[in-house]
């Protein structure tokens, strides 16, 4: 703020020194000095009770007539967080003056007449106003200058002395600028909204503490900020809808039964050659969708887009059937790891917080088909919906394995339930279990599944003997594969060491 830290801020010890209250004694001053914002005489302590914080009250002579009134008055103005309090010079005691020291409040007096103080400093308050009045007028013009969301926030900061300023939505930074935010610092916010949208945005201000900064200016300064930040984001936001119409298209046409190579390119020529698509390029797709048992929220497509500006800003988000989807060119290096960790890194906590996953195509040295990416990307996303929210993971990482993502996980542990009943309900279930996941996962060695356990040979000999018995179906071939996923689904559950293991190996150690 250029003019406003000292010309539109009022204390008690500016105004002590070269204002309206030089002619007052201060009778108890406190180590810091009050922000006086309004100023009020009081005739009846009732009125004080609607006195607002920074107010400075002023005691009219009737008020005086009693030690007590004063000492009352001064109990009530600490409790509604006045500025200071101040009393006709001959109506105060001793004891009122004890108390104001052991409240943390200031109290003065004046030998003049009490309302013509009042008069006076609330005049020095209205030319304070017409200062900020100024100054916010001023404010509102240069951010209006500005056409990018990050321009707007780079002009407020800037008019805040450098302040950490953001714009966030459900607790997520989508923009910001200034000083990174501290624990220490005052939080000043004002709401962002469209009429008739279910987006609200939150223009946020993070002050130091040091007390330079008038909050209520600061407050003031994003309200006439509001207007240019709801423009800013509202234009980036309809060019990123324009930008974004071939990548939605290229999403419908992800199941064309004829989308595969030359073929594909040429059918949908002009539809590439709008989407700025080079013959012969790599590209990577990505696939956000909402997490598991998580609605999708159409706010969230802007929501996204600002958020996704923190990763390839070239790129359009385009909002599909099922989720959003972009198109990365790769250039001439596997890109999908470096852009699988950037996503991760600076995404990653706000697609947690917004309850949402990231899905990522492979690489190919090779230019693939673009319908191919697109499934891969969205497969992996529904792959990640699994892990929970906040996951980003690329389909290199998953191949075949991404098939039992598609499993009903409950389904399957109702099945074990039904069909395998003894072994569910044996003392020794966790251990068995644990013992047929490896040994399926060791492709039926049990040297190999015994060893990555760190057991004997024969002790996991007996533990599949024991499934056997327990009813597992082991040596019918056909029945494996979904034996194997039921150990798998129930082995997620577990615990790595289980009391039953315990009782187990006792019992082994007894035999």
């Amino acid at each position: 703020m250029r003019r406003s830290k000292n010309e539109s801020r009022l204390d008690v010890a500016g105004l002590l020194a070269h204002g309206s209250l030089r002619g007052t004694a201060p009778l108890y001053l406190t180590p810091s000095s009050g922000l006086i914002e309004s100023v009020v005489l009081v005739s009846q302590l009732e009125a004080i009770r609607q006195v607002r914080p920074n107010t400075l009250v002023v005691l009219s002579s009737e008020m005086g007539a009693g030690g007590w009134l004063v000492s009352a008055a001064l109990r009530q103005a600490w409790e509604r967080k006045a500025s200071a309090v101040v009393v006709a010079g001959s109506a105060y005691a001793s004891a009122a003056v004890g108390l104001a020291e052991r409240l943390g409040i200031t109290l003065l007096a004046t030998d003049g007449d009490p309302a013509a103080l009042a008069l006076a400093l609330a005049a020095e308050i209205g030319a304070a106003l017409s200062v900020v009045d100024a100054e916010l007028a001023r404010v509102a013009r240069a951010v209006a200058k500005d056409t990018t969301l990050g321009d707007v926030l780079k002009t407020i900061s800037k008019e805040l002395d450098g302040v950490g300023v953001s714009l966030e939505y459900d607790g997520v930074v989508l923009a910001s600028a200034g000083m990174p935010p501290r624990e220490t610092d005052e939080v000043i916010s004002v709401e962002v909204d469209e009429a008739k949208s279910t987006v609200r945005f939150t223009l946020m201000a993070r002050v130091p503490t040091s007390g330079v900064h008038n909050l209520r200016l600061v407050h003031s300064i994003l309200e006439v900020a509001t207007p240019a930040v709801k423009a800013a984001w509202l234009l980036e936001d309809l060019s990123s809808t324009a930008r974004a119409v071939p990548t939605a298209a290229i999403a419908g046409l992800d199941q064309d039964p004829q989308a595969s190579g030359a073929e594909f390119e040429e059918k949908h020529r002009q539809l590439l050659n709008h989407l700025g698509w080079r013959e012969g390029e790599p590209y990577v797709a990505v696939w956000f969708r909402s997490g598991q048992g998580q609605h999708h929220r159409p706010e969230l497509t802007a929501v996204l887009r600002l958020l996704w500006r923190k990763t390839a800003v070239r790129s359009p988000l385009a909002e599909v059937q099922g989720g959003w989807l972009t198109l990365v060119p790769a250039g001439d290096q596997d890109p999908s790891t470096q852009l699988e960790t950037r996503i991760r890194t600076r995404l990653g906590p706000a697609l947690a917080e917004l309850g949402m996953v990231a899905g990522l195509s492979r690489w190919k040295e090779d230019a693939p088909v673009l319908a191919s990416i697109v499934r891969e990307a969205r497969l992996a996303a529904e792959s990640a919906r699994s892990t929970g929210p906040g996951t980003v993971l690329g389909f290199a990482s998953l191949g075949v394995v991404a098939a039992t993502t598609f499993v009903d996980m409950d389904a399957v542990a109702l099945v074990a339930e039904i069909t395998l009943p003894r072994l569910m309900t044996s003392p020794d279930r966790d251990v068995i279990i644990t013992a047929l996941a490896s040994f399926l996962d060791h492709r039926g060695s049990v040297s190999l599944a015994a060893k990555s356990l760190n057991l004997h040979r024969n002790t996991l000999q007996a533990r599949l003997n024991r499934a056997r018995e327990l009813g597992v179906p082991l040596d019918i071939p056909s029945e494996l594969l979904s034996v194997h996923l039921i150990a798998k689904v129930l082995r997620r559950s577990m615990p790595d060491k289980t009391t039953s293991e315990d009782f187990l190996e006792n019992q082994e150690g007894l035999g």
